[in-house]
């Protein structure tokens, strides 16, 4: 081995033990004060150890001067090369890294290499190396003391240089301290996928208080769920109008009836204390063992509840026999909770009716935590004595509230109302200013915005203190332009920080278009689907546009209770022969009322955002699962199935993709396998990743859009009308071929789909299907097609019914599947692409928003009855988004509030399309007929004419559908068999329905001459 730079402390520990790799956790130091080596890489067994690739390099370990050493190759970027595992970091912690290093460059060639620590990107020991010697790479640094040992990583930096370079790496050591002072904490098992309790700042000692003042307590339940008992306390609880904390055993959840006990606990607003999986006293328990059983309690309980991260924000120790449980519990994020005033409801104790209801009234003190047991027995004595004294004291004028520490207090309000400055609002974007104005709708003062240039630049605040997980919020601010502005579309979206990545969603309703004559209410809610380090709300829209704030504020919002009487849409469309049911969400969906939801009427999802390419591998090389895995949490808590969307795509991909460098890759040999390597790199890193999770194969994931979009609306040059996309220009329509493969070959057991949008258009289902039967030719492995329909309530159900025949015409064996469905009620659907128009393309079709709820309920009526009929091939149907609140159609490309597309409103509850679907005979009276029919694409026609006077040219007819009528014949002028001049004469065709709405449709007549002498 090469003769190392040790610093003091690094030979007291295991180096000895041989060549190879060395890897310990910090807190295993015999002296927590002295350094202890938790990794030593020397290289000498072959392999990197411990080490991981960074960037998209190749590692290979090298003989050099009789030792052994890594040789990192295909370096393009200054962060290629080696980088530590996961969790080998603590927070907290003081670390030295130590590593000798060597370029592999021509003699002479100098570098800059440090150490960089992630999230922050922390340089540490910055050192000039050269090709000429070997030289020592070291630093120190010391951990935050809240980092997340998940993404506390170190890798191996450099400089930039004019061109890509390697190096030699040997006898990379990092030594460390322990994080706490003392070296006496006891820390759990490192677990990133591990979701704490809840408990804002527990501490390891036990509270036996009530919050509030005065005539104040704190109900809690021990030893459930219990059915019978249980039941009952709900009862008596829902009716006198208070909450509780129940304290719950695990095999409770797991006998019959108690998950369903359970879930009605939490639904009903209760709150939830970890007691352990069973009933045995855990005095004597090493924290190991006390670790082990509340985790898996933690588990059953939310695996119960169908939420991965439901809040558990208590422990009470069994039998009030702590031991080291109460240090635990809070390292595990609960707060332990004492035993307060009991009433002896146990085993032993006198527990007559008349004597529990007398030790109750005694344990009912000012500030007082209350126990009594609603299981581990008959506790019919109690329930009765609880209702006795519950009465009692609502008479006189008790309250009932939680017990200190534990579980969030409630969401305080957040307002802004710009009287005195600006409130915490800061500009958001370079050049953006923000200042008060005079100009405001209530008191003196408001905020105006001003210099942006982009359209997410804006004014924000930060409201991490105001969105707890899981808690729905609404938010509300007033709006209005700066003067001489034309009207413009606002919208309130919000940005989360974690980890050192950022994720955007919008407010769902906080959309409008904004006018510089009065003022507007942007108002939504949202809920925080998962933990935020931080959370910024913010107002957005176009460039240039400059506008003021007011009266803002943010505030806990009532969510009402789903429709638990209404038949499930998985079951009825399950009944009808459709397999999968399912709807696009996030983070978002998974907890609250809209995650009940999608348990009572969804047997799948398909992930919004957290599936694309930019959400997985934002930087070349480094994968982030963290909002895919949420998702897969809950979709194995609930026993659903997962739609993945989507391996390549054109659209919200990085741009590194298709760049070598600081040039754009073209379809040169070189670049194309650039590119495919990148292909199979990105395909096979997200395999990797779920068959890690799912070594036993049962990954929810049960089909991927392989491909999306690739088929362009209008005419290009290419075949198919293939859209002129990165991949396409780089690879051509093989880059669908590559894709398919190598997800068959990483993904053998998912379904593979190729999707698109619009390909109920006549037009632009000819190329699709042209595209899927050359895929075929070519033994591409492609099972499925999709349909993404999103459409609007004037296309006729009978185009895509015409695409989905012309599918099973081509292969009856394909699957298919509706995978984005929503149902506009504009004018005209433009599609998702509008970017190039000046204005708001779209306006509502109808005259109120009742009339357009029930004309998309009719129109969900015919669109399901021809899907039913065609169940044998259309797999699975998608909803795109679990309200109407959520949909996209709300805010793109500018503000539609009368947008109702989906079966369940703003409030959750079910619309005229969910009556469509399940029960049309309940739909509202059908409005007036305001709807034009719709003409189908109609190519030119190109005749040839033997003289000068032109040709008699007969022509078919484009056809024409209305929604109600039908088939509606058409008026074409010049007509079929008329006489037409040499050159082009257009064909205008009316169509008119019944109601006397009419459409035009044109195409283009082109006589050419005969050219003398020419057959």
């Amino acid at each position: 081995m090469r003769q190392r730079r040790l610093i003091a402390g690094a030979t007291a520990f295991g180096l000895m033990a041989g060549a190879g790799a060395l890897m310990l956790p910090a807190a295993q130091a015999a002296d927590p004060d002295e350094p202890a080596v938790i990794l030593s890489e020397d290289f000498e067994d072959g392999d990197p150890g411990p080490l991981v690739q960074n960037g998209a390099v190749t590692l290979s370990v090298v003989e050099d001067g009789g030792d052994k050493a890594l040789f990192v190759t295909g370096r393009a970027n200054d962060y290629d090369g080696i980088k530590t595992p996961a969790n080998l970091l603590q927070a907290g912690g003081t670390y030295t890294f130590s590593a000798q290093l060597k370029l592999a460059s021509a003699p002479g060639t100098t570098a800059s290499a440090r150490f960089v620590v992630e999230p922050a990107y922390s340089w540490v020991g910055n050192t000039t190396v050269s090709a000429d010697a070997w030289t020592t790479v070291s630093g120190t640094f010391t951990a935050p003391a809240g980092a997340d040992p998940a993404t506390l990583r170190a890798y191996l930096g450099t400089s930039d240089l004019g061109a890509p370079y390697d190096y030699l790496v040997d006898d990379v050591v990092i030594t460390g301290t322990a994080a706490s002072a003392d070296g006496g904490t006891w820390q759990p098992t490192p677990d990133p996928a591990f979701v704490p309790g809840g408990a804002g700042n527990p501490t390891s000692t036990p509270v036996a208080a009530a919050r509030g003042t005065g005539n104040a307590v704190a109900l809690t339940f021990d030893d459930g769920p219990n059915p019978g008992e249980t039941d009952a306390v709900l009862d008596l609880l829902r009716d006198s109008g208070i909450t509780a904390t129940f304290c719950i055993i695990g095999q409770n959840v797991q006998a019959e009836g108690g998950a369903d006990l359970l879930r009605r606990i939490v639904a009903e607003g209760h709150t939830l204390c970890n007691h352990g999986t069973s009933y045995a006293d855990m005095g004597s328990w090493t924290q190991g063992q006390v670790e082990t059983d509340l985790k898996e309690n933690l588990r059953i309980i939310r695996a119960a509840v169908g939420d991965p991260a439901q809040p558990v924000p208590y422990f009470r120790a069994p039998n009030g026999s702590w031991g080291a449980t109460g240090e635990v519990a809070a390292a595990l994020g609960m707060q332990p909770l004492g035993l307060g005033n009991v009433i002896f409801d146990w085993d032993g104790n006198d527990l007559g009716e008349e004597t529990l209801t007398a030790n109750l009234r005694a344990a009912f003190t000012p500030g007082a935590v209350v126990l009594a047991h609603d299981g581990g027995g008959d506790r019919s004595n109690t329930v009765d004595a609880v209702a006795t004294v519950v009465a009692e004291k609502l008479a006189e004028g008790w309250t009932f509230t939680l017990p200190q520490g534990g579980a969030a207090a409630a969401t305080a309000g957040i307002t802004s109302g710009f009287e005195t400055g600006t409130d915490g609002w800061t500009a958001r974007g370079d050049g953006v200013s923000v200042s008060t104005s005079t100009d405001a709708r209530t008191g003196t003062g408001s905020l105006l915005v001003t210099g942006r240039t982009q359209p997410w630049h804006g004014a924000a605040l930060d409201v991490t203190a105001g969105l707890p997980v899981g808690v729905a919020v609404e938010v509300s601010v007033w709006a209005r332009l700066a003067p001489g502005q034309q009207p413009a579309s606002l919208k309130v979206s919000v940005q989360r920080d974690n980890g050192g990545g950022s994720a955007y969603d919008g407010v769902a309703g906080a959309g409008a278009s904004v006018t510089a004559d009065g003022w507007t209410e942007l108002k939504g809610t949202y809920t925080l689907g998962a933990a935020a380090d931080t959370a910024q709300v913010y107002v957005e829209g176009p460039v240039g546009v400059d506008f003021l704030l007011d009266d803002f504020s943010l505030a806990p919002f009532a969510e009402t209770p789903i429709q638990a009487e209404v038949p499930a849409l998985k079951d009825v469309l399950g009944s009808q022969g459709i397999e999968h049911v399912g709807v696009a969400i996030d983070a978002r969906e998974t907890v609250g009322t809209a995650a009940d939801l999608l348990r009572k009427h969804y047997n799948a999802f398909t992930p919004e955002n957290a599936g694309k390419p930019e959400s997985v591998q934002p930087v070349e090389g480094q994968f982030t699962f963290t909002q895919l895995d949420q998702l897969l949490d809950f979709a194995d808590a609930n026993g659903v199935e997962v739609y993945g969307h989507v391996l390549a795509w054109h659209s919200q991909t990085p741009a590194w993709f298709f760049r070598d460098g600081d040039r754009d890759l073209t379809n040169s040999p070189a670049d194309q396998a650039l590119l495919k390597t990148r292909m199979e790199a990105h395909i096979k890193g997200i395999a990797d990743h779920i068959d890690a999770r799912y070594p036993d194969g049962d990954s929810p994931i049960w089909a991927w859009d392989v491909v999306n979009e690739v088929i362009a609306d209008g005419d290009t040059a290419n075949p198919h009308d293939m859209r002129d996309s990165r991949w396409f220009q780089v690879l051509g329509e093989g880059f669908v071929d590559e894709a398919f493969r190598l997800a068959d070959r990483y993904f053998p057991d998912a379904e593979l789909f190729i999707n698109d949008y619009n390909t109920e258009m006549p037009g632009k289902r000819a190329d699709y299907l042209d595209l899927i039967g050359a895929l075929q030719a070519r033994s591409v492995p492609i099972d499925g097609v999709g349909h993404q329909a999103h459409v609007d309530v004037a296309r006729p159900v009978q185009w895509l019914e015409d695409s989905i025949e012309a599918v099973e015409a081509l292969d009856p064996t394909l699957l298919q599947a509706i995978t984005e469905l929503d149902v506009n009620a504009s004018t005209e659907n433009q599609g998702a692409d509008v970017s190039g128009v000046p204005a708001d393309p779209y306006s509502p079709a109808f005259r109120n928003d009742a009339d357009a709820a029930a004309e998309v309920g009719y129109y969900y009526r015919d669109l399901f009855a021809m899907l039913t009929d065609h169940a044998d091939s259309v797999e699975s149907v998608t909803f795109w988004g679990i309200s109407n609140a959520r949909t996209w159609l709300r805010t793109w490309p500018m503000a539609r509030p009368w947008e109702q597309p989906l079966p369940f409103d703003d409030d959750l509850q079910v619309t005229p399309a969910y009556w469509g679907i399940v029960d049309p005979s309940r739909l509202p009276a059908r409005p007036a007929d305001v709807l034009p029919p719709r003409i189908a694409d109609s190519p030119d026609v190109t005749a040839v004419s033997n003289g000068a006077s032109g040709a008699k040219v007969t022509y078919a007819p484009p056809s024409a559908i209305d929604t109600l009528d039908g088939a509606v014949p058409l008026d074409c002028a010049p007509a079929s068999g008329s006489r037409f001049r040499i050159g082009t004469t257009t064909v205008t065709c009316t169509a008119t329905d019944e109601a006397g709405n009419t459409r035009t449709s044109s195409f283009d007549v082109v006589v050419i001459r005969k050219a003398p002498g020419k057959p």
